[in-house]
């Protein structure tokens, strides 16, 4: 298996950025044999507010990877630019509003998709941490190659938000909350399934503080490009001055993953020459908030449990405890008990 490889390029604000992303796109050397391809795009576009603002992928960005695509393609492919509604932004009034409408005018083979809008599929998760049945938008599974494009900035529960958490955006239910207590893992299952192929990073203009949208912008004039989610995370969170064991959702999924810093290496610009400082919240509020997440978690199990208990003393007054066992084992019982309790749907 090749060794995982995460280019660090500087651009001097957004006007450099086109040439220091062709320029990490030829180190990586990908791009290749993407002819008559269904390729997906996936910016992060979790509010309305601008690239400047650090809490959201610049339109440009995307443009650029779509005109390098095309050179590269001879336009042959086709590409899907994709976001999902929130709880505080619309994905079309996001895609209107950011800049990103434009693109469909722009190319003739990009189509812009509120994957919340899409047609569904429902899967079984059969690997799943936590997730269990899940709405796949058609569009996603249509997929033959995925690029990820996210920024570099903080989050208050998370520490770290960058290419992992980006694919949180792929969950097409608009009230993504209830998901929150078990974030860590819906993000670890998330990208089981929905790999990166390429994943690039806009840390140009990066956020620090109360992110992922309410932080501070910072001025990184930086743009990773990692061909693993979990490899370009790692460098990412030093660049930004945090152990990557700080996050976490990236510490369960190298632990998973069973996934450390022998599996890549970094080219182009060295960490330590590009490393810089981005604050975070108070430790105590950042406290404050796992706890009350974990609260939030075991308070869902419980619940879980209690849903079951009823629909099995339901079962057991209408058919009996006799006819029940004959039907269902000790052993299943068991298995349906635990997969009811903690596992969750989306």
């Amino acid at each position: 298996m090749d060794q995982d490889i995460v280019v660090i390029v500087r651009s001097c604000g957004y006007d450099e950025m086109p040439q220091a992303l062709r320029k990490g796109i030829e180190a990586a050397n990908v791009f290749s044999s993407l002819e008559k391809k269904r390729i997906v795009i996936k910016p992060n576009l979790c509010s309305t507010k601008s690239s400047l603002c650090g809490a959201t992928t610049d339109v440009g960005v995307v443009r650029e990877v779509i005109a390098i695509l095309n050179e590269k393609t001879c336009a042959s492919c086709e590409i899907f630019v994709v976001e999902s509604d929130a709880e505080g932004v619309n994905a079309d009034y996001a895609f209107d509003f950011l800049g990103y409408r434009k693109l469909e005018q722009e190319f003739g083979n990009v189509k812009l998709v509120n994957l919340s809008k899409d047609a569904k599929v429902r899967i079984t998760c059969e690997r799943g941490k936590v997730l269990d049945l899940l709405d796949v938008p058609k569009t996603l599974l249509g997929m033959e190659y995925f690029i990820s494009v996210a920024k570099l900035k903080t989050h208050v529960d998370q520490r770290v938000s960058c290419i992992l958490k980006n694919q949180f955006g792929l969950l097409s239910g608009r009230h993504k909350a209830i998901f929150h207590p078990f974030l860590s893992e819906v993000i670890c299952d998330l990208n089981r399934l929905y790999s990166p192929d390429l994943c690039i990073v806009d840390g140009i203009v990066g956020m620090e503080g109360f992110g992922p949208t309410d932080g501070r912008p910072v001025g990184s004039n930086l743009i990773l490009l990692g061909t693993n989610p979990i490899a370009t995370d790692i460098v990412a969170s030093k660049i930004m001055g945090f152990k990557p064991t700080q996050s976490p959702h990236l510490h369960l999924a190298m632990k998973v993953n069973r996934y450390n810093e022998s599996n890549f290496r970094v080219m182009g610009e060295e960490i330590r020459n590009v490393q810089l400082n981005f604050q975070f919240i108070p430790y105590r509020l950042y406290l404050l908030a796992r706890i009350g997440l974990r609260l939030q978690k075991w308070g869902s199990y419980t619940s879980n449990l209690g849903g079951f208990l009823q629909k099995m003393r339901s079962a057991l007054a209408i058919v009996g405890l006799n006819t029940a066992s004959k039907k269902v084992s000790l052993k299943d019982m068991i298995s349906i008990a635990k997969r009811m309790t903690f596992k969750i749907s989306g």
